[in-house]
C-alpha cells in the first residue's frame, strides 16, 4: 500500500512539473544573430542570449556552445550547446521530429548539412521550440576564425508588433552590471521590466534621475516597457 502511495505522489509531481514547464513555440518575427570572424566570444555582443539559460556563441574554431554552462565546445562528449537539442524541420511539427545534440544532428558536416536548411532548436530547461536557419559558417582553417550567423524566430509576445521601438530613446550603459539610465525621456515616465519569457519582474518610476537599479536581476536579456508604450531591450551582465 505504501509503495502505491509513493508511486502516486511521484506521478502527481511529474504531472505538476510538466504543466508548470509547458512547451512553447516561438512564432514571433525573425531576428538575425551574427558572430564575426575573430570576435571575442566572451563579450555579450557576440552571444545570442536567447533566455537566461541559453547563450549561444562560438570560439575561433570548432562548434557552437552555451556559454552559460560551458566555456567552449565540448569536443569529448560533443553535446554542446548544453541544455539544447536540435532537429531538421519546423517548430510547429516538433512532436514528429527526432531531436539530438547539435553535432549529431548536422552529422559533423556544418557547411553541407546545415546552411539554409530549416532547423528547430529546443531549449530543454525552458521547454521552448524555435525555428532557426544557419546562413553562414566560417570553417576556421589553421588560424581559426569562428564566424557564423543564423536567423531564428522570437517570442511573439515580445515582438515589434507588440512593442513600438523608438530609436530616440536610448539606454546607457547597455549591457550593464548595476544600473541603466534612460536617455531622452520624460522623467515622469513609469516603467515595467519583463524577462525574455514575458514575465513581469519589477516596476517603478524614472523620477528625476532617469536611472533604474538592476543589481538584483540575473544575467540575461530583458525588456524595459514605458507607460507611453515604448519598449527597449537591455542586457544585464
Amino acid at each position: 500500500m505504501r509503495k502505491l502511495y509513493i508511486i502516486f505522489c511521484i506521478s502527481c509531481i511529474c504531472t505538476f512539473y510538466s504543466s508548470a514547464v509547458a512547451q512553447t513555440i516561438w512564432t514571433g518575427s525573425k531576428t538575425t544573430f551574427t558572430k564575426a570572424d575573430g570576435a571575442d566570444w566572451t563579450q555579450a555582443a557576440n552571444q545570442d542570449r536567447i533566455t537566461t539559460n541559453v547563450w549561444i556563441t562560438r570560439a575561433n574554431s570548432q562548434g557552437i556552445f552555451n556559454i552559460v554552462l560551458e566555456s567552449g565546445f565540448d569536443n569529448t562528449h560533443r553535446d554542446s550547446p548544453k541544455d539544447t537539442e536540435w532537429a531538421f524541420g519546423i517548430a510547429s511539427n516538433y512532436e514528429s521530429l527526432t531531436f539530438n545534440n547539435w553535432a549529431t544532428t548536422i552529422n559533423n558536416l556544418p557547411l553541407s548539412n546545415m546552411l539554409n536548411q530549416n532547423m528547430v532548436l529546443h531549449l530543454i530547461t525552458d521547454n521552448i521550440y524555435i525555428d532557426i536557419k544557419f546562413t553562414s559558417w566560417s570553417s576556421g582553417g589553421s588560424g581559426g576564425s569562428g564566424g557564423f550567423s543564423y536567423e531564428r524566430s522570437t517570442d511573439h509576445t515580445l515582438s515589434n508588433d507588440d512593442f513600438t521601438l523608438n530609436e530616440s530613446i536610448k539606454l546607457h550603459p547597455n549591457p550593464s552590471y548595476s544600473f541603466i539610465k534612460v536617455l531622452n525621456i520624460n522623467p515622469t515616465e513609469t516603467y515595467k521590466i519583463y524577462n525574455i519569457l514575458g514575465v513581469q519582474l519589477t516596476q517603478g518610476s524614472l523620477k528625476q534621475s532617469n536611472q533604474i537599479d538592476i543589481q538584483n536581476l540575473k544575467s540575461g536579456i530583458y525588456i524595459l516597457q514605458l507607460n507611453s508604450g515604448k519598449a527597449l531591450r537591455f542586457v544585464k551582465k
